[in-house]
């Protein structure tokens, strides 16, 4: 390879090197505001959750007496013909293994399910990605949403929530889950597939014990007054339960998406570095056998001329 284009090949890596390494402090921004954010979003849902359970804890009915028929329809279970799953993907690449793993896990999930020919899978896509996979599978695709922004807002949610709600009371799927990459997996520093369940609530389908250690003499019901009734104050926040969980995933998966992207573009820079300090060593060698032929060519003529003059 000649000098020049061995220095023009250094050039280039290095351009690529700078916007690999600025992709990744973006990336790197972007994880700790969202990190903020779901840490934040993830004590409300822990102490809604305690809520919930404390005050079904108390009732003297399961499940609670609704009035509402479309929240009652969201805890009443039914035979399951259609299964509805809310596939959250990404629109954009440059993020390592992240859509790999979501195609991989989502399959990985359905065989395990052992599904019988009767039920039917009907997906919900938010993102290219989960789009392409279903289309490739042959799998229906009830509704497809994109793009997500980078920091998506409650508002935004409130948008999918709505739909994902809706799709379950009028009966478009007998159960509906969230499929998505999970942030913070064990250390923190990974991220992983998951499936949840979101609809119907079947926790408040049935009696719950609390959790051992629990000090019963804490319970709301013997601390608060609760007006008009338990079951009208659980029946307000059995939607916002509902709410939180599709939040807290898209939180979730926007952080790991991020977080996939900033460990691909620390690699990418790395990767670059390395290929430059090669291209570097080769460009010295190249460099110093181009002088060394250019000295043994002068050393060459100045041996003929002086020859040339003893004639």
């Amino acid at each position: 390879m000649a000098l020049n284009e061995i220095k023009r090949h250094i050039n280039s890596t290095e351009k690529t090197a700078k916007i690999t390494n600025a992709m990744q402090m973006v990336s790197r921004n972007k994880v700790n505001h969202l990190m903020d954010m779901a840490q934040s979003y993830q004590v409300y849902i822990d102490h809604l959750r305690d809520t919930i359970v404390q005050l079904h804890y108390t009732l003297k009915v399961t499940p609670p007496n609704f009035s509402k028929p479309d929240i009652r329809s969201l805890i009443t279970t039914r035979k399951v013909n259609k299964i509805g799953i809310f596939l959250i993907s990404t629109d954009k690449g440059l993020a390592g293994s992240y859509n790999v793993n979501i195609i991989k896990g989502m399959d990985e999930w359905i065989a395990n399910q052992n599904f019988s020919d009767e039920q039917e899978l009907v997906f919900y896509t938010l993102g290219r990605t989960g789009e392409r996979y279903c289309r490739e599978r042959g799998y229906t695709i009830a509704r497809s949403y994109y793009p997500l922004s980078d920091q998506p807002g409650f508002q935004e949610a409130h948008y999918f929530i709505r739909q994902l709600r809706s799709a379950f009371v009028e009966k478009e799927c007998d159960e509906l889950y969230l499929a998505y990459n999970h942030y913070g997996v064990g250390s923190g520093t990974s991220s992983k597939f998951g499936v949840d369940r979101l609809l119907p609530v079947v926790a408040l389908n049935r009696r719950i014990e609390l959790e051992p250690g629990f000090n019963k003499e804490e319970l709301i019901s013997k601390v608060f007054l609760i007006e008009p009734s338990l079951e009208a104050v659980l029946e307000g926040l059995v939607p916002q339960y509902i709410e939180s969980l599709v939040y807290g995933a898209l939180l979730q998966a926007k952080t790991s998406e991020h977080f996939s992207r900033m460990i691909a573009m620390q690699s990418a820079t790395e990767n670059a570095k390395e290929i430059i300090e090669d291209l570097q060593l080769r460009y010295n060698h190249a460099r110093q056998v181009k002088v060394t032929n250019e000295i043994i060519e002068i050393v060459a003529g100045a041996q003929a001329q002086h020859k040339e003059r003893r004639k």
